[in-house]
């Protein structure tokens, strides 16, 4: 079921009951995507390790977004058909998340994987540590060129499993979208 929202530009429209979003990029005209949480596989993401919460979206809608209590195997990820994008395009994927003020545990750097259909696998680690708190951030994991009539999907993962205790991370949700 999709749930149309018309925006200022009339080109955000929500899916699968405001677990993502789709819109034109009009420098490009390709498709981009936004995928929250819910839609996400999080690892201990019961109430017990993340709370789930609102948050008004650029479009004065509210999503829910998902806020870090506490774990030591952090592992956050997401997959999509390539079919759904623009075909011919180069597409970059990013999680959009931010510390909050009493975030700890992030001495540790973070990895960010990217699993695309041809099998090229795609790794970086980034440290959270001395990023700003409050402020949302791209934790940018790569970019792809979609083929015509790819019927696969790309994964995507966020994770540290180094059994250090971390708290405080509020996760927005993932972005695709054309990389100009």
């Amino acid at each position: 079921m999709k749930l149309k929202k018309k925006a200022t530009n009339n080109t955000e429209e929500f899916l699968e009951h405001k677990r993502k979003k789709t819109w034109v990029d009009k420098k490009t005209s390709c498709k981009c995507f936004m995928i929250y949480p819910r839609s996400l596989y999080i690892t201990w993401g019961s109430l017990e390790y993340w709370t789930w919460n609102y948050f008004k979206d650029t479009s004065d809608e509210n999503v829910e977004v998902a806020k870090l209590s506490h774990v030591c195997w952090l592992d956050v990820r997401g997959k999509f058909k390539v079919s759904d994008l623009s075909p011919g395009a180069v597409y970059e994927i990013v999680y959009v998340v931010k510390l909050t003020k009493e975030a700890s545990g992030w001495e540790l750097p973070i990895h960010l994987k990217l699993s695309l259909p041809d099998g090229t696998v795609k790794q970086r680690q980034i440290s959270l540590f001395e990023k700003p708190r409050g402020e949302w951030m791209e934790l940018n994991l790569g970019k792809f060129l979609t083929e015509n009539g790819e019927q696969n999907e790309v994964c995507f993962d966020l994770f540290e499993h180094g059994g250090h205790w971390k708290t405080g991370l509020v996760i927005k949700g993932a972005i695709l979208r054309p990389k100009t």
